[in-house]
């Protein structure tokens, strides 16, 4: 298999979002294997869906299942009151992982990396959200129209490889 990410756990590098950096292969390659950001907490706002999801598989870019604004990697806030203040969402994801500095935070979060979901001003653990979810995932689309395609293929394989045993395929 071709070289994955340094941690295997979905985080950009120091660098930044390589994603946005280079569409050329192996220029990412090479940029994957930089020194990864801190572990800092940090909150992404979504549905209830898509954060009940979250709890249970981890959190994806939507262009991997075509929903959301086609962003190629994971945004999010380096504080819960971004989110509070304007009261832009509901259902608000609180993960702990290496994260970048900018809005750009990770490529995909592995579900071990959700703390839990703040809704409406209280914290439900991720255990208790991911225990009532059923077994129904996300299906990701195959490819992409950028240079990168054969990478985000491997990136999925190891996005799943971080589901519960009993789901990954």
């Amino acid at each position: 298999m071709a070289p994955q990410m340094a941690n295997g756990q979905g985080s950009f590098p120091e660098a930044g979002p390589v994603t946005y950096l280079t569409d050329d292969l192996a220029e990412c390659r090479r940029l994957l294997l930089g020194p990864l950001p801190r572990v800092k907490r940090w909150f992404h706002g979504t549905t209830e869906r898509a954060a009940r999801l979250a709890c249970f598989q981890g959190i994806v870019p939507g262009c991997w299942i075509g929903a959301g604004g086609q962003s190629c990697g994971v945004l999010g806030h380096d504080s819960l009151h971004d989110f509070l203040d304007r009261r832009r969402y509901q259902w608000i994801i609180e993960a702990v992982g290496p994260a970048l500095n900018e809005d750009l935070k990770a490529w995909w979060v592995p579900p071990g990396d959700i703390r839990g979901v703040w809704r409406l001003g209280t914290f439900y653990l991720r255990s208790a959200i991911a225990a009532t979810h059923g077994k129904s995932v996300s299906t990701t689309k195959s490819g992409c129209a950028c240079g990168l395609s054969e990478l985000c293929a491997e990136q999925q394989r190891l996005w799943r490889a971080t589901w519960p045993d009993d789901t990954a395929a």
